[in-house]
């Protein structure tokens, strides 16, 4: 009994033995496993940021793409300008370049509204007067500003 009782104790020994190192094991793994998600999510965010950084690329030769085929320079700009009457029958809004004259864009309107070409106009953004021969930049005209059409003369 003696005997069997000290063989049970050297299983038990060995058996916990095999435990602790089974347990060194496992934490070594999970180590391992902690690593290995953290790598994972570094991967992730690598990924996402050369998705995004694609993006970004195809955008950027978009826009070069773009100006080159309505021809811009790198000073031009599209802006998107109203038109409104003091008699409140006009309503015409028109994308223009920043360097485009402001002539140009008023014969626009006029194609669009013919009986006005027959008056002496004058047009005020923001309560400045618009001198005709200069560009929409020249006379501080803005994106999405609105130009009023007064009429001088009403004989």
């Amino acid at each position: 009994m003696l005997k069997q009782n000290e063989e049970y104790r050297n299983k038990i020994n060995i058996l916990e033995k095999n435990i602790k190192e089974l347990e060194i094991k496992i934490l070594e793994k999970d180590k391992l496993i902690i690593g290995l998600n953290k790598r994972i999510k570094e991967l992730e965010n690598i990924s996402k940021n050369i998705n995004i950084t694609n993006n970004i690329i195809e955008l950027q030769n978009e826009i070069k793409l773009f100006r080159t085929y309505y021809k811009l320079s790198n000073n031009e700009k599209l802006i998107s300008i109203k038109f409104i009457s003091i008699f409140q029958d006009i309503d015409f809004s028109v994308i223009a370049k920043n360097t485009d004259d402001f002539s140009k864009i008023e014969k626009m309107l006029y194609d669009k509204y013919p009986k006005y070409i027959e008056f002496e106009n004058y047009f005020l953004v923001n309560g400045n007067k618009i001198n005709k021969n200069k560009t929409l930049e020249q006379n501080n005209i803005k994106n999405n500003d609105i130009l009023t059409l007064g009429i001088n003369n009403l004989d």
